[in-house]
């Protein structure tokens, strides 16, 4: 009885094959995986732009604080009394999810809790802190907010509050929220101790304008955009995660739109033109 059976270069071409299809298809398949979180953080975007907007309709239409602070208030005991907008949206998107991109998965060392646990850890010590402070959105916080001087523990302290978006020219072109990061700054770690710089692209509650604008005590003197990228003070901490010259940004009226991060300073010479589409004013 006959056998019928491959040979050895049959085998081979159809190995080269596969081959040539697997290199052709990986690629394809990894840009629509990528394209599939895209979808998921601008999701998430709209989401949080919801919530954005429930708040203001229960608070007269003024903007969330950047964050409040209370140490009598445990209603999430690990926020050690410090309630950033995603704490404070939270009631809302009922989801913590909402606040955190796919590509937003850097990890760093400031970050960790005594036993080493990292910020996606729900058992780290500090994890409501790291998640109203670390989210992947920041908050346009220098115009959509007032900074009043106050103390902690006999120290310089800022307190933040809404503003009225009423107050705005046009809400369509302000700013609210966008991909960011702490990358690049010097800050104290969570848990404590000296000062030192932030190495990884970990998300941050805050975005800063192109041009400086005055700041009143305590906060820091401002200048604005400074650097060169990859340095992320180059362009206000803003840091896309799909595309490096692109942000998943959320508007004032809530609409989400994914704009070029140099056409988010506009043409001109002084703080009022070049920060339109952060102080209000718009194109």
């Amino acid at each position: 009885m006959r056998r019928n059976a491959f040979t050895l270069i049959e085998l081979l071409v159809v190995i080269a094959i596969i081959a040539i299809l697997a290199a052709i298809l990986f690629p394809v398949f990894a840009q629509a995986k990528m394209m599939a979180k895209k979808t998921v953080t601008i999701s998430n975007l709209k989401q949080v732009s919801l919530a954005s907007m429930l708040y203001m309709g229960d608070y007269d239409d003024v903007t969330m604080p950047l964050f409040t602070f209370n140490p009598a208030d445990q209603s999430y005991p690990s926020s050690f009394g410090f309630h950033y907008y995603p704490l404070l949206l939270l009631n809302y998107t009922k989801n913590e999810q909402m606040f955190l991109c796919p590509q937003d998965t850097d990890q760093d060392p400031t970050q960790m809790d005594s036993q080493g646990r990292g910020r996606f850890d729900p058992q780290n010590s500090l994890h409501y802190y790291l998640f109203g402070a670390n989210p992947s959105y920041g908050f346009n916080y220098r115009y959509l907010n007032t900074v009043a001087a106050g103390t902690l523990f006999g120290q310089p302290f800022p307190r933040y509050s809404g503003v009225s978006s009423t107050k705005f020219e046009n809400v369509a072109q302000t700013i609210m929220l966008a991909e960011a990061t702490m990358k690049d700054l010097v800050v104290p770690p969570a848990s404590g101790g000296a000062p030192v710089l932030i190495k990884t692209a970990v998300g941050y509650s805050r975005i800063e304008p192109p041009f400086a604008v005055p700041v009143p005590a305590p906060l820091a003197p401002y200048n604005g955009w400074t650097g060169t990228f990859p340095n992320a003070r180059s362009q206000g901490q803003l840091w896309g995660r799909f595309d490096p010259k692109r942000v998943a940004a959320m508007w004032l009226d809530g609409h989400v739109s994914y704009p070029h991060i140099a056409g988010l300073r506009s043409e001109g010479t002084t703080e009022q033109e070049v920060n339109r589409l952060w102080n209000g004013r718009g194109q």
